[in-house]
Order: C-alpha cells, then sequence, then structure tokens
C-alpha cells in the first residue's frame, strides 16, 4: 500500500537533506531500479515522491490515471472529495 502522506515527507526529507541535482537523481535512480525490477508499487511511489517534490498537486490527467492505482493508494483525508 502507499500512502499519499508517505510520498510527501520523503519530498520533504530530501528537500531538506539534499541539493536539488542529488535529490533529483536520487529519486530517478531509485524509480528506475523500481521500474527494472517489475515494482509496479515502487514506481507509482517515487513517481509521486517527484510530483510533490516538484511541487506538490497532480495535474487532472495523472489524477485520472492514478485512479487504475487507487486500490493501492491510501489517500489523506483532505485528497478525499
Amino acid at each position: 500500500m502507499i500512502r499519499t502522506a508517505d510520498t510527501k515527507i520523503v519530498a520533504r526529507e530530501l528537500h531538506a537533506r539534499y541539493d536539488h541535482l542529488r535529490a533529483i537523481t536520487l529519486i530517478g535512480r531509485s524509480l528506475q531500479k523500481a521500474l527494472f525490477a517489475g515494482r509496479s508499487d515502487e514506481v507509482v511511489f517515487w513517481a509521486l515522491v517527484h510530483a510533490h517534490y516538484r511541487g506538490g498537486d497532480l495535474c487532472a490527467a495523472i489524477e485520472e490515471q492514478l485512479n487504475f492505482f487507487a486500490p493501492f493508494i491510501i489517500r489523506e483525508p483532505s485528497e478525499v472529495n
């Protein structure tokens, strides 16, 4: 299960601990490892971390695509309509 609160926490930690280039590199490498390992849940996790790192909210098209993974994502109460 992926908790959006966790993705936001990781994104905040990356902002706090690393300079921008290093943080993006870490996200990219983690995403790549998950992708090639066939771990779709980890791919979604790191994609959400990247989205939150870059500024937060996701556009409507991405939200629609995430609906496919809805059974695996635990959203924060503020995100639930």
